[in-house]
């Protein structure tokens, strides 16, 4: 959702920060397929959910899963690591589908932790936090809400997730999880934080 990312841009303000460190070396090659969510009901409101739990996938949510599912029907995963959220474990729930292994719920996977701005609709964040509901829009990895840094947290949680992904014995892993997970999973991997 729109209230919810972290638009392309600031990905490219990535750059400005130092790098870290590459991840470690793979003995092969592995293949990963990174899957959002469907649409869920505080989607469909306009409502910010970052790491809440309290929207579930609409009908169109469902439908959007069903048809991730079928695209990836013929490719063969070892594993799916989702967001413990139920929008993304549904959707990864609708996309395994009859695969016999189990789903395996990462905590770091679930979505960008947004504090007092969670739940309110984006007119709402606007008036009531003004300047700070803009600074988080233009800047969100140098914008601070009750204290925390949501962007920062994300990009080491989004690291702490390839050690478990890479380290996972499966060569060919599906990962279902958030927006902003996602883009920060695409930002760690390239050491571009």
């Amino acid at each position: 959702s729109a209230a919810s990312c972290i638009r392309c841009s600031s990905v490219r303000e990535l750059d400005r920060s130092p790098s870290r460190p590459p991840l470690p070396p793979l003995a092969e090659a592995k293949r990963v397929v990174l899957v959002r969510h469907g649409q869920s009901t505080w989607n469909a409101d306009g409502r910010i959910q970052g790491s809440s739990d309290f929207s579930v996938l609409t009908p169109k949510g469902e439908s959007q899963a069903e048809t991730s599912r079928l695209m990836l029907l013929a490719d063969s995963f070892d594993a799916c690591f989702t967001s413990p959220l139920a929008r993304s474990r549904r959707t990864a729930e609708i996309i395994w589908d009859t695969r016999d292994k189990d789903l395996i719920p990462d905590y770091d996977l679930r979505e960008i932790d947004l504090y007092s701005f969670q739940g309110l609709l984006k007119h709402e964040g606007k008036e009531k936090y003004g300047a700070l509901f803009q600074q988080w829009q233009k800047n969100p990895s140098d914008c601070s809400i009750d204290g925390h840094y949501p962007v920062r947290e994300l990009w080491d949680r989004a690291q702490g997730c390839w050690e478990r992904i890479l380290t996972h014995e499966g060569k060919s892993v599906l990962v279902v999880a958030h927006n902003a997970v996602n883009q920060a999973l695409v930002a760690t991997s390239l050491g571009k934080v």
